[in-house]
């Protein structure tokens, strides 16, 4: 007897053995990404395992220093996570470190990548590559847009000079009558995101990254810092502006504080939920960011940024990582249930599709305002530490502790040094 049941153990561990399947590991951060990620390994694990050979586990960080981590997590060198949602600034940082696997090869093997390649927003492959070669794959390009109370307002301004005139209108200190407290809000934490919201207004103006050397202290450059800080200094936006981010903005429109906000395009869907906005769920309207009149029309500038699938260098499921990837970013399937689920593929397609259009209608902004305006952030290694540099003294005029003259004329001759002394200039 005791012989019979040895044999049913080992038979059941000889069993265990052969019906596992290989596991990789998606690292992501909490948030319309993190749920979108999660609908995606929920519908592979059921759906797909079988076919490809693999599951896929999904690891949700918070978004607190989530990319100091994931870049610790990549120079460490460990063989997980397998996969890593990052952010596409790193692009360049991460071709000439090797943290990321160059996946170029694969993404043009048709065995490898069975997906239209002419489908991505043409912006977001120029986001993950990098002297012509590719480091990641996009599952979610973003831009600002101008959320605003359509209940309110029934034409959106178009231009930074007609923003101003209606914050105004809608600031209860200049109009004792508006039904919000302040008529606008923006980014002003130092955060990866205040160059971004500032560089819209700087690139409109006519701003350049730089002539001979950097130009962040050009006349562009100053129009574009002046206007923040005069809506700040005339109160149009909450006084503590200097510490808004994300979440800030987002409770500032869902509690009807603001008539108006610039905020990424992922927070549309909290926006537009009846649960998580009660008070503006139906209310809430989109227009593409403002921009300046020229003679040739409107000149605008779309910040984008991919969020970006990355395959770990030391990974020993690099081929199977792709496979995911190309699947979750490419595929009709897998880029429609992430659609479905809150986020925003970059897949033409997919932000075009009538179904994903009555549930989300901001893509019918987003599409061509990515299309004809999106612009990418200046593709260098040294990139994150120059624009740490920039967001340290922009928070500062956004404090009011530095004039907009001082702040980018200092700004500007540190970036130089500092590009200087990485040998970009002699």
């Amino acid at each position: 007897m005791r012989k019979w049941l040895a044999w049913i153990v080992v038979l059941i561990v000889l069993v265990g053995f052969s019906t596992s399947m290989p596991e990789i590991t998606l690292f992501c951060r909490s948030g319309p990404e993190g749920t979108a990620h999660r609908a995606q390994v929920e519908y592979w694990n059921k759906h797909l395992a079988q076919k490809y050979g693999f599951k896929v586990k999904i690891i949700e960080a918070t978004r607190a220093d989530y990319y100091t981590y994931v870049n610790n997590t990549l120079l460490a060198g460990g063989k997980t996570p397998d996969i890593l949602e990052s952010f596409s600034g790193f692009t360049a940082l991460y071709a000439v470190s090797d943290m990321a696997l160059d996946i170029t090869k694969w993404y043009y093997d048709n065995s490898m990548f069975p997906y239209n390649r002419n489908d991505w927003l043409d912006i977001a492959m120029k986001l993950v590559s990098y002297k012509g070669r590719i480091y990641a794959l996009p599952t979610d390009t973003n831009t600002y847009l101008l959320f605003y109370r359509k209940d309110l307002i029934k034409k959106p301004p178009e231009t930074w000079n007609e923003l101003y005139k209606v914050a105004k209108e809608f600031t209860k200190k200049y109009n004792k009558s508006s039904p919000t407290i302040y008529g606008l809000a923006f980014y002003g934490r130092k955060c990866e995101s205040l160059p971004m919201f500032w560089y819209q207004i700087f690139r409109s103006y006519g701003g350049t990254w730089w002539y001979d050397r950097p130009a962040f202290d050009s006349e562009p450059a100053v129009k574009a810092l002046k206007w923040v800080t005069k809506v700040i200094r005339e109160g149009l936006v909450p006084p503590d502006i200097s510490t808004y981010e994300y979440m800030e903005i987002l409770g500032a429109l869902q509690t009807g504080q603001v008539a108006m906000a610039v905020q990424w395009d992922a927070a549309y869907p909290t926006l537009r939920d009846k649960k998580s906005s009660p008070l503006v769920w139906d209310k809430m309207g989109v227009a593409m960011v403002p921009g300046v009149m020229t003679p040739e029309g409107i000149r605008r500038a779309q910040s984008a940024h991919d969020q970006m699938l990355v395959i770990n260098p030391h990974s020993e499921h690099k081929r199977e990582a792709f496979i995911f990837a190309a699947w979750a970013t490419a595929s009709p399937e897998g880029a429609k249930i992430y659609a479905m689920a809150g986020a925003s593929p970059p897949r033409k397609s997919i932000l075009s599709d009538p179904e994903v259009l009555s549930k989300f209608p901001r893509f019918k902004v987003k599409l061509p305002a990515l299309d004809k305006w999106g612009y990418a952030e200046p593709q260098i290694p040294d990139y994150p530490e120059m624009k740490d540099i920039l967001g340290t003294y922009l928070a500062k005029a956004w404090a009011l502790e530095m004039d907009p003259e001082g702040a980018l004329k200092e700004a500007n001759q540190e970036i130089y040094e500092f590009l200087k002394s990485k040998g970009y200039y002699k």
